[in-house]
C-alpha cells in the first residue's frame, strides 16, 4: 500500500501546485514569456540535488543509465516550457482535464515498452477519457475555443513529454529491483541524476534566451516575496513529488499509479477551484459561471468514469 500513499501525496501536491502555478502565470507574468519561470529552477534544483546527495550518500552507477538518468530531468524540463504556455489560455481546473490524457498514454507507452496489459475496458476508458477535454472545447464560445485549442495542444505536448520521461526512467534505469531489494540510497542517486538533469536544461535555456532573464527579473523586482514564497513553494512540492511519483512508478504497475494520481487531483482540483475562487480568488482563478462549471463538471465525470473503468 505505500504506493498508494504516495500517489494520494503526489494528487494533493499536484493540485495545489496548479493553483500556485496559474497566479505566477496570470498575475506576476501576465501569461508573457511566463517560459521566464524556468530561471528559478536553476538554484533550486542544484539546492535539491546538494540536500538530496547530503541525506543519501550518492551510489555508483553504469555510466549508461546515469545518462538515461539526465536525459529524463532534461525531458522534465522541457515539458514545462509547453505547461507554462497552455496556462497563459487555461485555468487550473481545466488545465488538470486535459492532462487526463496521461493515463491513456501510461497505458500505451507501458503496454509497447514494459509489456502491460491492455484489455478491451481499458480501450472502453480512454475513449471515455479522451472524450473530457473534448467537451470542454466544444462548450467554450468561439473565441474562447481558440485558446482551449491552442492551451489542449500544449498540454498534449506536456504530457507526452512528461509520460515518456518517466516510462523511460522505469525502463532503463536498471531500478526496476528497488521495490524487491529496498535500495533506497539507490533510488535516491537516480532521483539526484534527473534532478541534476532538469538543473542542465534549465541553465541551458536560461543563458539562451536574454529576454526570458530579463522578463524574469521585471517580475521579481515588481513582485518581490509575493513572486518568490510561491515559486519557492512551488518546487519544494516539485521535487517532493517527483521523488514520490518515480519512487510509485517503479513499485507499481505505471498505468496503475498514473490511473490513481489523476482521478484524486481531478476531484481534488475542482473542489479547490470552486473554494479558492470564492475565498480566495487571486489564486482561485476559475470562471464560477454556471456554463463553465457545468462543462468542466461534466468533463470531469466522463474522465471519471474512464478513470474507474481502468481501476
Amino acid at each position: 500500500m505505500l504506493w498508494l500513499i504516495l500517489v494520494v501525496c503526489v494528487a494533493i501536491a499536484e493540485s495545489l501546485s496548479s493553483f500556485i502555478d496559474n497566479y505566477i502565470t496570470d498575475v506576476c507574468f501576465k501569461g508573457r514569456k511566463s517560459q521566464a519561470q524556468e530561471l528559478f529552477g536553476v538554484p533550486a534544483c542544484l539546492i535539491i540535488c546538494i540536500i538530496t546527495a547530503i541525506i543519501f550518500p550518492l551510489q555508483v552507477v553504469p555510466l549508461q543509465v546515469a545518462g538515461i538518468l539526465i536525459l529524463t530531468g532534461i525531458l522534465n524540463s522541457l515539458s514545462f516550457l509547453f505547461y507554462y504556455k497552455a496556462l497563459s489560455d487555461e485555468n487550473a481546473t481545466g488545465a488538470v482535464i486535459f492532462l487526463q490524457l496521461s493515463p491513456v498514454l501510461y497505458f500505451i507507452l507501458g503496454w509497447f515498452l514494459l509489456g502491460e496489459h491492455i484489455s478491451s475496458t481499458e480501450i472502453v476508458a480512454g475513449v471515455f477519457i479522451l472524450l473530457a477535454p473534448l467537451v470542454v472545447i466544444l462548450s467554450a464560445n468561439k473565441r474562447s475555443k481558440k485558446m482551449e485549442m491552442r492551451a489542449a495542444t500544449f498540454l498534449i505536448m506536456f504530457s507526452i513529454i512528461q509520460v515518456v520521461a518517466n516510462i523511460i526512467f522505469v525502463k532503463f534505469s536498471g531500478l526496476d529491483e528497488i521495490a524487491l531489494n529496498n535500495e533506497i540510497g539507490l533510488f535516491a542517486t537516480a532521483f539526484f541524476l534527473a534532478m541534476f538533469g532538469r538543473f542542465i536544461s534549465d541553465f541551458a535555456l536560461v543563458c539562451i534566451f536574454k529576454s526570458w532573464r530579463a522578463k524574469f527579473w521585471r517580475v521579481a523586482k515588481q513582485f518581490k516575496h509575493k513572486l518568490f514564497i510561491p515559486m519557492a513553494i512551488n518546487e519544494i512540492m516539485y521535487a517532493a513529488v517527483e521523488f514520490a511519483l518515480r519512487f510509485a512508478l517503479i513499485i507499481a504497475p505505471v498505468a496503475i499509479v498514473s490511473v490513481t494520481a489523476n482521478a484524486l487531483e481531478l476531484t481534488i482540483t475542482f473542489i479547490l477551484g470552486i473554494i479558492l475562487s470564492i475565498l480566495w480568488p487571486v489564486f482561485g482563478r476559475e470562471k464560477l459561471k454556471k456554463r463553465n462549471i457545468l462543462s468542466h463538471l461534466a468533463a470531469i465525470l466522463l474522465a471519471m468514469i474512464g478513470i474507474i473503468l481502468l481501476q
